[in-house]
């Protein structure tokens, strides 16, 4: 089955995967589960971590990285703004679920969807499109704590375009970590220059799809056309298309 979550950011916001918390949640993860992160991974983030790792010591990423290891559930996750884009720009990418993919080279269940690549999961048409812009730049050092390449770029617009046009514009769950800006703006979050989200307003109103799931504004809340932002929360798509359908019906 598959799960979707919110931001982990590294160690910080994992423990909602612990099987204590998704236990309380009625949740018990198999190896025949899926949990889809909304953006902000965050393992690895900081280039230092990743050399003391590689030179065998110990440290936060290691017992994180190795925790998500041991799970019996695989991980996937498009990628956020927090994330270290340059070590994953060197990362070989493979394919699975019938799109690209870059399976983490420190945990095989750890698997990035890559931005408008469309994927076939457990039945289900999903398409993933990482990326947002930080509104925090000015707090941050460029190359070491936020990268450029967090912002979408032509070729990712394409490649998502090419793919949905490919598929007749028709999926089941979009899976990215901001959401429409018009939805930034109506919700009254901070809005700031994002080419991603500004594409998502016109994929809002192209493609047909049944549940839209995003991170990134850290809160829990359903929106209309069918958009959801998760944090804390753990919860199947099954239960997320259940809940749309009963909106619509009323």
């Amino acid at each position: 089955m598959i799960y979707f979550t919110g931001d982990i950011h590294g160690g910080l916001d994992i423990q909602k995967l612990g099987a204590g918390n998704l236990k309380r949640r009625g949740i018990k993860l198999t190896e025949d589960d899926l949990v889809i992160i909304a953006g902000d991974f965050g393992l690895p983030f900081l280039d230092k971590d990743i050399e003391e790792y590689e030179n065998g010591r110990r440290n936060e990423y290691s017992y994180w990285i190795e925790w998500l290891a041991e799970k019996p559930f695989k991980v996937l996750w498009a990628d956020g703004n927090h994330e270290n884009h340059a070590w994953w720009a060197k990362q070989p990418v493979s394919e699975m679920f019938g799109g690209r993919v870059q399976i983490h080279p420190h945990a095989g269940n750890v698997i990035h969807l890559m931005r408008g690549e469309i994927y076939e999961i457990e039945g289900k048409r999903v398409l993933a499109f990482g990326g947002a812009v930080s509104t925090d730049q000015q707090y941050r050092t460029e190359g070491v704590t936020w990268w450029p390449e967090e912002q979408a770029a032509d070729a990712d617009i394409a490649n998502a375009e090419r793919n949905l046009d490919r598929v007749g514009r028709e999926v089941d769950y979009i899976v990215t970590h901001t959401m429409p800006m018009s939805r930034v703006i109506a919700e009254r979050f901070m809005p700031v220059s994002d080419r991603g989200a500004e594409y998502f307003d016109r994929l809002m109103s192209t493609v047909s799809y049944k549940v839209w799931v995003c991170g990134h504004f850290h809160v829990d809340s359903l929106l209309d056309n069918a958009l959801c932002i998760l944090y804390n929360e753990v919860v199947s798509g099954e239960t997320l298309e259940s809940i749309i359908e009963r909106r619509r019906s009323r």
